[in-house]
């Protein structure tokens, strides 16, 4: 699959520039112009799509919030029309992503599965989700470990009693199977809530001790159980994909979609790795899990997914046939 690279420089200037007479479109995130995925998936695309089209359609970019502050609005401003393109996390809206949202579970697909690749082959069991939106991109982020203030986990029981942030529904019911009590809460609030005490520590890839600087209130990271890939996803504003002409929609057809979705994959991956070693290298502590602890974790969560599928049936979902599928 073709991955995307960063090109930095002058010409990330083209992302924020546009062309006199263009048709631009507004693509909002909550992050930084640091931000791995702005770098190396937003920047490219507004670059593609400038080329690929002579200039006709152009992509501006709005990072850190300009559009509107908190990445739980995202959504919402995708649906409204504040922006034309939007970054956002499924789990901030999980009422509306439901099956979506089971990709997070453990156990839902095979051990080793690529999952952003697994999505895509079954995309077409989550249009109904994505019907208020055009689905742009659908990705993964490498396997959460639990990011700690002052606490060290090694075993099951050192989570009683402890307030874990979650970024959505289902990765707070993972952190309730283990003992702890989950609070919901954007990414960008995470900082000061560990810092003051109001959480103990967060659910997620280690991306964010670089990108959200929680290096800086982390002390501990325990990693080894099975956890959650947090879902992450690019999507459009139907009128603003409507009024694409027919070619233009092919080009942005063809710069999204599977590729580009692998691309921020990998990205998210690179960027655990990279920001897990620098804070390491700063004097943090990484615990992987005895195989007897990661087997009480487990075992603590083993029946989550069955049960969640259930609930979703019971809905008139078909979580069934989509798990099922993804196992393929």
């Amino acid at each position: 699959m073709t991955i995307f690279r960063t090109m930095i420089g002058a010409s990330a200037a083209l992302a924020f520039a546009g062309t006199a007479g263009a048709d631009e479109l507004k693509l909002a995130h909550f992050s930084s112009i640091k931000y791995h995925l702005h770098v190396e998936m937003f920047v490219p695309l507004s670059e593609r799509m400038d080329a690929a089209t002579g200039g006709d359609t152009t992509i501006r970019i709005y990072p850190g919030g300009e559009l509107g502050a908190g990445p739980a609005k995202q959504y919402d401003r995708a649906i409204d029309g504040v922006a034309d393109i939007v970054y956002a996390l499924p789990g901030y809206t999980a009422s509306q992503f439901k099956k979506t949202l089971l990709v997070e579970l453990p156990g839902i697909t095979q051990a080793g599965v690529n999952k952003t690749e697994a999505v895509w082959n079954n995309i077409e069991h989550l249009d109904e989700e994505f019907r208020r939106t055009k689905l742009l991109g659908l990705w993964t982020a490498a396997e959460a470990s639990l990011l700690m203030a002052d606490k060290k986990i090694e075993k099951l029981s050192d989570l009683a009693g402890l307030k874990i942030r979650v970024p959505s529904k289902n990765t707070g019911r993972l952190v309730e199977a283990w003992g702890a009590t989950a609070v919901s809460m954007p990414i960008t609030q995470v900082y000061q809530s560990m810092d003051t005490g109001v959480v103990d520590g967060t659910l997620v890839d280690t991306s964010v001790l670089t990108s959200f600087k929680l290096g800086e209130v982390t002390e501990y990271v325990t990693t080894g159980m099975n956890a959650t890939n947090s879902m992450f996803m690019l999507i459009m504003n139907n009128d603003s994909w409507d009024d694409l002409g027919e070619e233009t929609q092919a080009i942005l057809t063809d710069l999204t979609g599977a590729d580009m979705s692998e691309g921020g994959r990998v990205t998210m991956t690179s960027a655990s790795d990279r920001a897990l070693d620098a804070w390491l290298a700063e004097g943090g502590e990484l615990h992987t899990l005895s195989p007897e602890a990661a087997a009480e974790f487990n075992a603590a969560s083993d029946s989550l997914a069955a049960t969640v599928i259930a609930e979703l049936e019971a809905e008139g979902i078909d979580a069934p046939g989509f798990v099922a599928a993804l196992r393929n």
